[in-house]
């Protein structure tokens, strides 16, 4: 989902078809605190999967950013998702050594889970 004239970002989850992932963004628009109550558009992003994914349904995709000032998240990058850890975890090392980011994250993920489940809500500074 982005917000903010696409200036903002919420990974929503991982899905196993476009439907299922129109039928997601649909009701996160419609439903969500948030997401209903602000501008939000969605992008749909097909990710490769590396491997063939198990019974547990989890796949494993790295993520790198830098971190501005004021602790913004800038220049986010993430990878292609993997069904074997220890395939992912090699691809981590070699994205550190190809590319300059200040952070690095290796998560795993369960196919169809939703992140964001509550929305979200703006605050405002006095500044």
């Amino acid at each position: 989902m982005l917000f903010n004239e696409r200036q903002e970002g919420f990974f929503i989850g991982l899905f196993e078809s476009t439907e299922k992932v129109w039928q997601v963004a649909e009701h996160y628009l419609s439903a969500l605190s948030g997401f209903r109550d602000y501008p939000c558009t969605y992008e749909i992003t097909e990710k490769l999967v590396v491997g063939t994914i198990g019974q547990s349904q989890k796949v494993h995709m790295i993520w790198g950013w830098d971190e501005d000032e004021g602790g913004t998240e800038t220049g986010i990058w993430s990878s292609t998702c993997y069904a074997d850890e220890q395939n992912a975890q090699q691809a981590l090392e070699e994205a550190r050594r190809s590319m300059n980011k200040q952070e690095w994250s290796l998560d795993t993920y369960l196919i169809g889970q939703c992140h964001w489940t509550e929305g979200f809500a703006r605050v405002f500074s006095s500044k």
